[in-house]
């Protein structure tokens, strides 16, 4: 038996959560050790299946985000709090200023940290990209990560694959790499994630026992972002697939975060500043400059 389902990123997102969830070493991770969730709303996700912390708002826990505009980062003053799950113990991290850094002396190879990337090659590699020039959130705990062996879990959907190969990305990025006036949004580098990666096609497998292949990617007004797959094996986990997925058909789209610019324009943010092209464009209707000086 077979099937053909579309879903909007918002429900990739949703089945990439409900199978991170059921996964073994979460289960148990959420009993005896620690749960970290950086934020992105990929996470958001997560916390929701496995709490049922619905107060999550998912538009809102991440620090960094892609909209028409280009890459922005939102502004400290805009980020909310970050959640380490320490044996079923929530701990809420005032980031920037707290995060896993102060428990990764305690974590070994039975801890998780969950953190989605930006974009994933042929051979399932991740890029994640980096704003800041310290590398950010992955940046601080990212050694932590491969030196310990702490695990590393990596929800992606299938729209932010590549053709081209990480290797052959990761050269071209760089924070100064760019002129502030040849960016849409702020300029950034990018880190490889080495995690395990969990898409929708490990998703359909290990909720369902079904297998799923791509077979188109996005589409116009609603269905931007959306990724089509067909759908395989005996008929009874084919039905519970679509069963599945018909429970998750209508998640709500995630708001547009770009309100918090003008936070951001305000802020004494510097480094963000002189590398934003959106913020200097805001400055220079604000305060009647001549343009955009060239970086």
């Amino acid at each position: 038996m077979k099937a053909m389902v579309t879903l909007t990123s918002e429900e990739s997102k949703r089945l990439i959560a409900k199978s991170i969830v059921q996964m073994e070493a979460v289960q148990r991770a959420k009993e005896e050790a620690f749960i970290g969730f950086s934020l992105c709303t990929s996470c958001g996700y997560v916390i929701q299946e496995l709490l049922e912390e619905q107060s999550i708002n998912l538009s809102e826990y991440c620090c960094g985000f892609t909209y028409a505009g280009g890459s922005c980062r939102v502004p400290s003053s805009g980020q909310k709090r970050l959640l380490l799950l320490d044996k079923g113990e929530k701990r809420w991290l005032n980031f920037p200023e707290e995060n896993f850094t102060a428990f990764i002396d305690q974590m070994d190879g039975d801890d998780i940290i969950i953190k989605s990337g930006n974009i994933m090659d042929p051979q399932g590699n991740v890029g994640v990209l980096a704003a800041s020039l310290n590398g950010g959130e992955a940046g601080d705990y990212l050694g932590h990560i491969l030196a310990k062996g702490i695990q590393l879990i990596v929800p992606m959907t299938l729209n932010k694959t590549s053709p081209i190969p990480l290797a052959e990305i990761i050269p071209h990025m760089g924070v100064y790499k760019f002129r502030r006036d040849r960016v849409h949004g702020m300029s950034c580098g990018m880190m490889p994630l080495p995690g395990k990666v969990i898409t929708e096609m490990d998703a359909f497998r290990d909720l369902f026992g079904v297998k799923a292949i791509p077979v188109a990617m996005n589409g116009v007004g609603s269905g931007t972002g959306s990724v089509t797959l067909v759908l395989m094996g005996e008929d009874q986990a084919v039905e519970k697939a679509w069963q599945g997925v018909s429970k998750i058909k209508g998640e709500p789209p995630l708001t547009n975060l770009f309100s918090q610019c003008s936070r951001c324009v305000a802020s004494s943010e510097k480094e963000h500043g002189i590398r934003c092209s959106t913020r200097q464009v805001r400055l220079k209707k604000s305060r009647g400059g001549k343009g955009i000086r060239k970086g």
